[in-house]
């Protein structure tokens, strides 16, 4: 009895200790957590000097950050955590004379070929409409003589 007790506990030890291992794995889910405004390369292209504060704020959406004591400067935080992984921070800043856009800096490149990504976006599908049959509805409802006033 005693040699099985002991067979369990030293069994019991390295399968604890084997899990302890296991990071990636959890029984809790863990949310993915953004905060902040997320900025693209094709935001960033569209970005040029001259611009007015509400063509950026149309393009960018509205800052997170404006100091009250230097109003010439936006900035645009983005954190990303996902699950088991190092928090990723990307901060985009733009700076403006008066009301235009002088220039702006940050981590996210530009895009290249914002005229090939655009093409690539605009995609219209056409979808005939359904001629077909009636469904189970339609037809119960005609079945019992009551229609279904759908035409």
């Amino acid at each position: 009895m005693r040699r099985i007790l002991i067979s369990l506990v030293c069994g019991a030890t390295l399968a604890l200790a084997g899990c302890s291992s296991l990071r990636d794995f959890s029984l809790v889910y863990t949310p993915d957590i953004q905060q902040g405004n997320k900025i693209t390369p094709e935001m960033v292209a569209q970005l040029h000097p001259g611009m007015s504060k509400r063509q950026v704020r149309f393009l960018m959406g509205t800052p997170l950050l404006v100091d009250a004591f230097h109003q010439e400067r936006w900035d645009y935080p983005y954190t990303m955590k996902r699950r088991n992984q190092p928090m990723q921070l990307k901060l985009y800043s733009l700076f403006f004379e008066g009301d235009q856009l002088v220039h702006f800096q940050g981590d996210i490149k530009p895009a290249k070929d914002l005229e090939k990504l655009k093409d690539k976006k605009e995609i219209v599908v056409s979808v005939p409409d359904y001629e077909g049959e009636d469904g189970l509805f339609e037809r119960a409802m005609k079945g019992l003589g009551l229609g279904t006033g759908i035409e």
